[in-house]
C-alpha cells in the first residue's frame, strides 16, 4: 500500500499514533507534553510544572509520577499541594509524599489528612514545610541508621 506520494504507508498502529499525536497538539498540548508522551516520561521541569498546572487531573497525574520516580525534588510542590482546593489532588499529593519519604514514623508526624477541614490540614501543611526546611529526607531522624 503506498500513500499519495508514492511512500509506502505507515502502518494502521502508526497511523492510530499520528493522529492521537495530532490531536494533542490540537487540544493545546506543547511540544514538551508531546514529547513526554512519546518518550514515555516527562522531564522533570515539566513535571513541576505540570504539579502546578491549572488543570486538577493534571496536578493528580504529575503527583502520581514524582511517586513513580521517587523525585525528592518534588517534595516542596507536593507539599504545596496538600493544601490544593480540590481533595483528589491533595489525596494523590499526600500518597505521592508517602512514597517518597517512605517513613511512616515521619509522614505520621506531620498529622495531615486529605479530608480536614482548611485550618487544620494548613497546620500539617506547616509541619511538611518546616521539616523541608530542617533537610528533608536527607535530615529525617526517625530513619534507621545503616549498618556498617
Amino acid at each position: 500500500m503506498t500513500d499519495r506520494g508514492g511512500d509506502k504507508a505507515a502502518g494502521p498502529r502508526a497511523r492510530a499514533w499520528q493522529l492521537v499525536l495530532a490531536g494533542l497538539v490540537l487540544a493545546g498540548c506543547d511540544g514538551g507534553r508531546v514529547r513526554s508522551l512519546i518518550s514515555g516520561g516527562a522531564s522533570a521541569d515539566a513535571l513541576y510544572r505540570d504539579l502546578q498546572d491549572e488543570s486538577p487531573a493534571v496536578r493528580v497525574r504529575a503527583a502520581r509520577a514524582a511517586a513513580a520516580r521517587k523525585d525528592t525534588a518534588a517534595l516542596p510542590y507536593l507539599v504545596d499541594r496538600l493544601d490544593d482546593s480540590e481533595p483528589d489532588v491533595r489525596f494523590f499529593s499526600f500518597l505521592a509524599l508517602k512514597a517518597i519519604v517512605d517513613d511512616e514514623a515521619t509522614v505520621a508526624a506531620m498529622g495531615w489528612d486529605y479530608a480536614d477541614p482548611p485550618a487544620r490540614r494548613q497546620e500539617g501543611v506547616r509541619r511538611w514545610r518546616r521539616w523541608l526546611r530542617a533537610g528533608g529526607p536527607e535530615k529525617a531522624t526517625t530513619r534507621p541508621s545503616p549498618s556498617r
